[in-house]
């Protein structure tokens, strides 16, 4: 998926390559990834094959942190922005994978609709759209 969250490969492409990535090694993986990557976009993101292999071992880490988080406690109040999930709909992932975090929340949760999918959220098409829906929800909340 990093491959893909990247604009590595599309995400036809990721999907497609995933069963035959699987069985290999990290560095085969790596290798197949980067002979699929534009040139242009290998530069643009100023990637090594060696910067590459880092950023998979910190999305493996982050992976693996949320894998174990065990919430607890709560907060005054959350807000959440959702875009377009990686797999399920977006009406699939709000019910049933944020809503149930309302629980660490004292007060009502808010749920903003934005622009893009959940890896294009920050992408240059979607950011000044994204920074008027943020500023508006900061200052609904008074910051």
């Amino acid at each position: 998926n990093l491959s893909y969250f990247l604009g590595l490969v599309s995400k036809h492409d990721a999907n497609d390559l995933a069963p035959a990535l699987k069985p290999l090694t990290k560095t085969e993986q790596l290798e197949i990834v980067w002979k699929l990557s534009p040139p242009e976009r290998l530069v643009e993101l100023q990637l090594t094959p060696e910067k590459l292999d880092h950023w998979v071992n910190i999305a493996g880490s982050l992976i693996e942190c949320g894998k174990e988080y065990n919430p607890s406690s709560s907060v005054s109040v959350v807000d959440v922005f959702y875009a377009i999930p990686l797999r399920g709909s977006k009406s699939d992932w709000l019910n049933n994978q944020l809503k149930p975090w309302s629980g660490f929340s004292r007060a009502e949760p808010t749920y903003t609709d934005v622009p893009g999918q959940h890896y294009t959220l920050m992408d240059f098409d979607h950011v000044p759209q994204f920074q008027k829906i943020f500023r508006s929800r900061l200052e609904a909340r008074g910051l």
